[in-house]
């Protein structure tokens, strides 16, 4: 009886403490969580240009240096000195052309029906669903019967294309406050996160309790495709759509920076690129009667437009992305529906992240779990017989003393 109450006397106090501490590791984690939800609810207008001003940071980080070293190491104005430049020779062309293109637009707008009208011959006889076909044309009593309806869906279509891309352009040509602000975000975060030696993002994942390879990859993983879409997609999006746009311009188109920042868009999607665009204008053109702008429209976006990615992207990408043309045709279009222009980025960059998180969980997977270490000392040579309450020494001579009791046990054995 006395030997059970002993027993209870000295696993009771373990139980409790383990009791208490599932209950506070519980607490701490509730109210973590619970935090946490608040916070991203308060600072969810503010999420996106934070995480694209940690990306822009790490981008940035080498010319940072340079300039650090020019100023004599003070981080204050180094960090100001590479925003300024940054503002001067990307913020603010971007800010003008897509002004431009907000004003464009309407032009746009208005000539969509325009363009029907100059493609078909008899717009009237395909509005009131007379329009004769060929007899060599299949179902062609139906393509007749449907071409009102093929008519002002063609004419919506274009509209809301139209449309869409002017209610963008509407945040940067109309100075709303929401672009203001969330461009000030962006810049005031990068003034901080330049000078730091360590990216935002391994900071942020120390807290996710990731293992350490995988936090390494996942932060290696943005900024690798981050560097590869910044490079393969919108820089080369860009020299695409300049050089649309310039042709545009010289064969008379009106709204031509409305249509070069369309193939700037569009060259930054694997697989769909500027040339369609340019193509369609010649054709156009062809339509019109203008012949020789037509088919030099043409050559332009087969020769130069069309080939320009070819030429461009092996040197500017490499290897950074680590992604399949598909996955980044998906990830591009789905990020462009889900955050906007910002998505050209974030897209990818959650896509790279997915194939770094399921690689790592596939690696343990096959892996298995690891078999506990057994003891394989020979039989011939059993441990040492120790004390059992033998501990970690807490002073110099407690130390001494374990040392002489071990050179004891040592000369015995030897003996």
């Amino acid at each position: 009886m006395g030997d059970k109450s002993q027993q209870h006397h000295e696993h009771g106090p373990e139980k409790l403490n383990l009791s208490s501490l599932s209950l506070s590791t519980v607490s701490v984690f509730a109210a973590t969580l619970l935090i946490s939800i608040f916070f991203i609810d308060v600072a969810k207008p503010f999420l996106i240009p934070l995480i694209l001003a940690g990306i822009c940071a790490a981008l940035a980080r080498p010319f940072y240096l340079k300039i650090l070293a020019l100023v004599g190491g003070r981080e204050g104005p180094a960090s100001g000195l590479t925003l300024l430049i940054g503002i001067i020779l990307v913020i603010v062309p971007m800010l003008c052309v897509a002004y431009l293109a907000g004003t464009q637009a309407s032009v746009v707008i208005a000539d969509s029906s325009g363009l029907l009208e100059v493609l078909s011959e008899d717009v009237n006889a395909l509005k009131a669903g007379t329009l004769e076909t060929p007899e060599w044309l299949p179902y062609g009593d139906e393509l007749e019967n449907a071409g009102p309806q093929l008519y002002e869906k063609a004419t919506e279509l274009l509209s809301k294309l139209a449309s869409f891309l002017v209610s963008s352009l509407a945040h940067v040509t109309n100075g709303t406050a929401s672009f203001f602000v969330g461009l000030f975000t962006f810049l005031y975060a990068m003034f901080f996160f330049l000078p730091m030696k360590r990216s935002v993002f391994e900071q942020v994942l120390a807290y996710s309790g990731l293992p350490h390879e995988l936090q390494s990859a996942m932060s290696s993983k943005i900024i690798s495709v981050s560097r590869a879409t910044i490079k393969g997609s919108l820089v080369i999006g860009v020299i695409q759509g300049a050089l649309g746009g310039m042709g545009f311009w010289l064969a008379g188109f009106d709204g031509a920076v409305f249509w070069a920042v369309i193939m700037m868009i569009l060259a930054a999607v694997p697989a769909v690129g500027a040339t369609p665009i340019v193509i369609g204008g010649a054709i156009y053109l062809g339509f019109s009667g203008e012949t020789v702008p037509a088919i030099a429209l043409g050559l332009w976006g087969g020769l130069v437009v069309g080939t320009i990615d070819n030429v461009l992207r092996p040197r500017l990408v490499g290897r950074d992305a680590q992604m399949s043309d598909l996955w980044i045709f998906v990830s591009t279009l789905g990020g462009l529906a889900a955050f906007g222009a910002a998505g050209l980025v974030l897209g990818p960059v959650l896509a790279g992240l997915l194939i770094t998180v399921w690689g790592e969980f596939s690696d343990a997977a096959d892996e298995g779990p690891t078999e506990p270490e057994t003891n394989t000392a020979p039989a011939s040579d059993p441990p040492l017989e120790r004390n059992p309450e033998f501990k970690l020494t807490a002073s110099k001579a407690d130390l001494e003393k374990e040392v002489e009791e071990l050179r004891q046990d040592f000369q015995n054995r030897g003996s």
